[in-house]
């Protein structure tokens, strides 16, 4: 009984706190719109420029082919421009204004020609230009290669030793940049409890109100048990105005809402788990919007959620390796939320990452219990 009027007055405490609440709640949700407004048209577009030499029509047939690769939203993707010198056009690629060049030989034509009629012929060389310091060249330039020995096996009925055979694994639906971003959102808004968390802890401390409920002969793990489901609900809130919001700008999970639930629940409790070491760290609301601001900071940027990070090896267990960021269980949910909602993956296939968030909650909540007993219970 005297966990759930903990667990009541915390609430309580969360709603008086009206302006902490709403951010927590609509902060993943704003990120949502913005990303949508962003990304939700948007293709990456390789901008080439042609000299095309060739004296024949092949030439101009592969500018055309080139021009005419598009998304499956019917979005271009190279954007072709001719240009007639080829110091000109070295300068697009120094000045950014252009990814790739492609130089056209003048014997273009009459090489693939050549081999098509069975007559002997030096291959020809389509020469491609870049800067490699450019991180779109050489996504262009493969491109580019491909249609054109592509074309060049077309007109010349003749094909390679290999035949390339790409087959899709995993999700059923091709994913736009903005669906990509929706399971590190949803991881956001989990982030976000690190502060409604660790500050109804420390507004305990910091008003003086912990020297009475030790006096109820309360015990830490009851006062922390009943904030932490407290923050679970406010969690699981977060996490479903947030996807509520990105399902009304379109988007559509390929996966089971059960396993994200899952997910989600065991994820908000490892943040919980985080917040009471930081609270145990910090003995007023200021030093929580101040120092506390680091903490969170490197849970949203080192998951691996708004950027790829590079492999830095902590171990290896059997055949899988663990990284560094491995040991924020942050990491590990945008992993498994990912395989969920744009792989359609289900719970089996999450289970090393959920085996993960749980032993890193237990570990956090185990060293955040201590720490905050031995700084402030014994002084209250």
């Amino acid at each position: 009984m005297r966990m759930v009027s903990l667990f009541k007055k915390t609430m309580i405490e969360s709603f008086r706190d009206w302006k902490i609440m709403v951010m927590t709640l609509t902060f993943a949700p704003f990120f949502v719109f913005l990303m949508y407004f962003y990304y939700a048209d948007a293709t990456t577009t390789y901008r080439i420029v042609v000299l095309n030499h060739d004296e024949g029509a092949a030439g101009q047939e592969l500018v055309s082919r080139l021009s005419d690769v598009r998304s499956s939203g019917e979005t271009q993707i190279l954007r072709v421009r001719q240009a007639y010198d080829l110091e000109s056009a070295q300068e697009h690629i120094r000045d950014r204004s252009a990814d790739l060049v492609v130089e056209i030989p003048t014997n273009f034509s009459g090489a693939l020609l050549d081999f098509a009629q069975g007559r002997e012929s030096v291959p020809v060389a389509v020469r491609t230009y870049g800067d490699q310091a450019n991180g779109k060249y050489l996504m262009a330039a493969a491109f580019c290669d491909y249609l054109t020995y592509e074309y060049a096996a077309a007109m010349t009925g003749q094909t390679g030793p290999v035949r390339l055979e790409p087959v899709s694994i995993g999700s059923v639906q091709s994913p736009d940049e903005f669906d990509l971003y929706v399971p590190a959102l949803l991881a956001l808004a989990l982030m976000m409890l690190m502060f409604t968390a660790a500050g109804s802890v420390i507004k305990e401390k910091d008003n003086g109100t912990l020297v009475r409920l030790r006096l109820s002969h309360m015990t830490t793990f009851e006062w922390l048990s009943a904030i932490s489901v407290a923050q679970v609900v406010i969690g699981v809130a977060a996490v479903g105005l947030t996807f509520l919001t990105a399902a009304v700008l379109g988007y559509r999970s390929s996966g089971s809402l059960p396993a994200v639930a899952v997910v989600c629940l065991v994820s908000s409790m490892s943040i919980v788990a985080i917040s009471m070491v930081v609270a145990a760290s910090l003995r007023t609301i200021f030093d929580l919007v101040t120092i506390g601001s680091f903490p969170f900071f490197i849970l949203m940027f080192f998951s691996g959620g708004m950027f790829p990070l590079p492999d830095l090896r902590l171990l290896t267990i059997g055949s899988r390796t663990i990284n560094v960021n491995d040991i924020l269980p942050t990491t590990h949910s945008i992993s498994a939320l990912d395989r969920i909602l744009n792989a359609g993956g289900s719970l089996g296939d999450v289970a090393f990452e959920i085996g993960a968030i749980v032993a890193l909650t237990v570990l956090f909540f185990t060293i955040g219990t201590w720490a905050f007993t031995r700084r402030h219970m014994r002084a209250a």
